[in-house]
């Protein structure tokens, strides 16, 4: 049976995160996995039995899971199973693992707002990091996000090249949970397209031809805040967001905008990474 993620590490935005999941995992009967990723403790002469620690740790964090995932069957009338586990490492290497152990299909994590820029770009998000890597679409739900059915969706993109993959995947998105798709490109103020945006452009649109979609061009400097507007302007469910690959250099002075958006957006993000 297919299978979604959620990483649970009992906070509010866990929780929250959980119930989204349920959610989507009842409309496309899926079944659900828990995972509690405990931190690796450090090893010094103190501890004569360090394994024993942890042991005794997964045993207690298998009944939590164990309790949660009775209670999440009886309250919800799950059509799939609740499986749990409980592992201690470093999270995002564990998940990954984990990802790849259990032919998981998507990942549903929560994300707490930060109010400073600088907070957020020193601490980002378990969320955001994980996306970057994993293989496979990464949901990111806001703190107080409440699930509402996904009727609309956007795909934010970029006009750099074209990609086949990337729009292949979005077909996917949208034929699974039959949701109007809009396409939207955000070029900065005063920037006329180039011959190459409008040929991607252009092969974007071949590539959707039998797909009910609108496209947008909107003109912005800031990409979270247009992404942001836009969301409210069209009453926007979910925003599919695709993770670039960038090379050692450019990640030093690029910021990502999924992170920029994840920490500011009122709505879910789905992420893929191709």
């Amino acid at each position: 049976m297919n299978s979604i993620l959620v990483p649970i590490d009992f906070s509010e935005t866990s929780e929250n995160a959980l119930k989204y999941a349920v959610s989507i995992a009842n409309y496309l009967s899926f079944k659900i996995i828990l995972l509690h990723v405990d931190s690796m403790p450090l090893m010094n002469n103190e501890f004569q039995d360090v394994s024993y620690l942890v042991n005794k740790s997964r045993e207690e964090y298998l009944e939590l899971l164990k309790s949660k995932a009775l209670q999440l069957k009886k309250d919800n009338f799950l059509t799939g199973s609740v499986e749990y586990f409980a592992a201690t490492g470093e999270l995002k290497t564990t998940i990954e693992g984990f990802i790849s152990d259990h032919n998981i299909d998507y990942v549903v994590m929560g994300i707490t707002g930060c109010d400073s820029a600088i907070t957020q770009f020193l601490l980002g998000s378990n969320a955001v990091a994980l996306s970057k890597d994993i293989n496979v679409p990464l949901f990111i739900i806001p703190k107080k996000y409440h699930y509402k059915p996904i009727k609309k969706m956007v795909y934010a993109c970029q006009l750099d090249t074209k990609d086949p993959i990337g729009i292949a995947k979005v077909k996917v998105l949208n034929a699974i949970f039959g949701s109007s798709l809009f396409v939207l490109h955000v070029i900065p103020n005063d920037h006329f397209l180039s011959k190459k945006e409008s040929d991607v452009e252009f092969d974007n649109e071949q590539k959707l031809e039998y797909i009910d979609h609108q496209t947008y061009v909107v003109q912005y400097d800031d990409v979270s805040e247009a992404i942001t507007d836009f969301i409210g302007t069209k009453d926007i469910d979910l925003v599919i967001m695709e993770q670039k690959d960038y090379s050692f250099l450019e990640k030093i002075v690029h910021v990502s905008e999924t992170k920029r958006l994840a920490f500011k957006s009122p709505i879910p993000i789905i992420t893929f990474h191709n």
